[in-house]
């Protein structure tokens, strides 16, 4: 990721810990989708049904775009935090 944004360790750390917990250790309430930003200034929403079932779907807000990723690993090398 060649961004002028880097996450704090906190953050990224947070973002995993929720990530991996297919989201049932959030550290705020979550009700259809937890909210991500990027390191490139974007933002997009993970829908909760995806993370419940163990996929990593995040579609960016102001597009169709939609990103999928393997692991919680992934989701963070691509430049995704909790928001």
């Amino acid at each position: 990721m060649n961004s002028p944004i880097h996450w704090s360790e906190s953050l990224r750390a947070q973002t995993h810990k929720a990530l991996e917990s297919h989201g049932l250790d959030m550290p705020g309430p979550a009700f259809e989708s937890m909210s991500f930003k990027n390191a490139d200034g974007g933002y997009g929403l993970m829908p909760i049904d995806d993370l419940l079932a163990g996929r990593f779907v995040i579609h960016r807000r102001g597009s169709d775009a939609t990103e999928s990723f393997d692991t919680p690993d992934a989701v963070i090398e691509a430049g995704w935090v909790l928001d």
